[in-house]
């Protein structure tokens, strides 16, 4: 079913009317870089519901039970998230096998209490039941609490049922033994159900209902992202406030804390990052500060710089709160045949290569020598870390793709380029966050759409790997300038085409026999 097309044009000032109310009422903040998702969202909406105004939708959210009820469905679509059961398999270990024994230790058999905050449709505090379910511990009763702004998204999760998307990570036996399926969906067992409390929520409220110092863990992951930092940074506190001391805060992958708290300590265990509130730490008075209406707030950290906070073990390195980074309002700088450029952005004077002959050290030389007298060279930047990335020094790699971003942050190239790094290096949702980045400023950029197929199948998203292929091959068709454009880089044209059909091939043949009973989901590899 497709959405009928709409001729309606958001003002600007309509949008920051509906932006300023959306943030009074949740603290998520919709930047200008998302005025076009933001506006696809709304015609979503006024479609279903009829409407052709603006100013209609805003009286029609502002009135009484209907507009909350509206206001939900909105913020719904806004806040449409990628969440599946066992996401981050890690952390579940770490819960499980290092944390939850401790806490039993230290609090001698009291009742350890988990709150999943920002919880969408249940998947994450599921899984956190299952793998405690799994795991045997023994060490006391474990409560788990979930809540989340949505009570749409509420009332599914406490249905449990969920599709194929949503339990595409769990392993065949797991899902055999916690879920049933029938047509074409997989209902969670009550046993499960039963073990998560859910509640609404909403984290921008000046206090919390949970007393202070009431829980021992707290995940928030991928949720603060749609704030603006100091509705960050109160949010943060109040979690602070919220945990008991030695309590543990879980966060995504491609957040931390730098420059927002300093009162947590940044700890790692087997692998895993999280922060820990210090044992001997008082509680401190829940914080009623509020964003300032208005104000634009500014991460000043470049994607992916470390964090300086003190890490238990030495040469671990932390992974940064990368979306905030992005100066987004120059993204929306629309110009006949794509994205203008900043005014201010630097000349460049020499068109650096590729070494052929590994020359390596020598180039190396010369490009920083270069940056010495003209430090804005954008190409030596790229090309230094293209070097570092086939050298294998990524975190050298990562930070000449910050520092061209620091020169341009509207470079096709330098987010193709710490893409890569974090493909490499493990780190898929940063790495997915900046192949889409480059894809928005070029929807050409063949090397981002192959990469991102690869993320997708091996997060077994297989209809998202297909498309992504499928631009690839596309482009290849109809764009001979981008198939000259990718010879001498990582692949032939020829090549990357090959590949990136034998990939369609298998995905699709793995997912006709999946849906046949016939291939476990984990299974599905390429």
């Amino acid at each position: 079913m497709f959405m009928k097309e709409t001729k309606r044009t958001l003002s600007r000032s309509n949008f920051d009317k509906f932006r300023q109310r959306i943030e009074e009422r949740s603290g998520i903040y919709i930047d200008d870089s998302k005025l076009n998702s933001f506006k696809i969202s709304m015609d979503a909406r006024m479609d279903a519901l009829g409407l052709d105004d603006y100013n209609v939708y805003y009286s029609l959210m502002l009135s009484g039970t209907g507009g909350k009820q509206e206001f939900d469905e909105l913020l719904r679509l806004i806040l449409i998230k990628e969440t599946y059961f066992s996401r981050d398999e890690r952390q579940l270990q770490v819960l499980t096998g290092k944390i939850l024994p401790e806490l039993a230790e230290r609090k001698k058999g009291a009742e350890i209490k988990i709150w999943s905050a920002g919880c969408a449709t249940g998947e994450e505090p599921y899984s956190i039941a299952i793998a405690i379910m799994e795991s045997g511990f023994s060490g006391g009763a474990v409560s788990l609490y979930a809540t989340d702004i949505s009570e749409d998204a509420l009332r599914k999760a406490q249905e449990g049922v969920y599709s194929k998307s949503s339990i595409r990570a769990i392993d065949r036996a797991i899902l055999n033994k916690y879920f049933t399926q029938k047509d074409g969906l997989y209902y969670l067992a009550n046993q499960v159900k039963q073990r998560v409390l859910f509640s609404a929520l909403n984290l921008n409220d000046p206090c919390y209902p949970m007393g202070k110092g009431s829980f021992d863990i707290i995940f928030c992951k991928n949720v603060i992202i749609y704030f603006r930092l100091e509705t960050v940074k109160t949010v943060i506190q109040r979690f602070y406030d919220t945990l008991a001391a030695g309590g543990y805060l879980f966060v995504g992958h491609s957040e931390s804390l730098w420059q927002i708290s300093d009162d947590f300590e940044l700890d790692e265990i087997s692998g895993v990052f999280l922060y820990r509130k210090n044992e001997r730490s008082n509680v401190l008075p829940a914080t009623n500060l509020l964003p300032q209406k208005g104000r634009a707030e500014k991460a000043t950290r470049g994607i992916g710089q470390e964090a300086p906070h003190t890490v238990k073990k030495t040469g671990a390195r932390h992974s940064a709160f990368t979306d905030r980074a992005v100066k987004k309002e120059t993204l929306m700088q629309h110009k006949p045949g794509g994205l203008a450029r900043k005014k201010d952005s630097p000349v460049r004077a020499k068109k650096w290569t590729m070494p052929s002959d590994d020359n390596y050290d020598a180039v190396l030389e010369e490009i920083e020598e270069t940056l010495l007298t003209d430090p804005k060279n954008i190409d030596a930047h790229l090309l230094a870390g293209k070097i570092y990335t086939s050298l294998g020094l990524y975190d050298k790699a990562l930070k000449k793709g910050m520092d061209a971003l620091e020169v341009d942050d509207l470079s096709v190239d330098a987010y193709v380029l710490t893409g890569s790094v974090y493909y490499k290096t493990g780190e898929k949702e940063k790495a997915i966050s900046a192949f889409k980045k480059a894809i928005y400023l070029d929807a050409d950029s063949v090397v981002s759409h192959y990469y991102l197929g690869n993320l997708y199948k091996d997060t077994k998203y297989i209809e998202q790997a297909v498309k992504e292929y499928n631009n690839v091959i596309r482009i290849f068709e109809t764009k001979p300038e981008c198939r000259e454009r990718l010879v001498g880089e990582i692949f032939t044209a020829k090549q990357l085409k090959e590949i990136c059909e034998r990939n369609i091939e298998v995905l699709t043949s793995n997912q006709r026999k999946e849906d046949r009973g016939l291939l476990p989901l984990h299974a599905q590899k390429v």
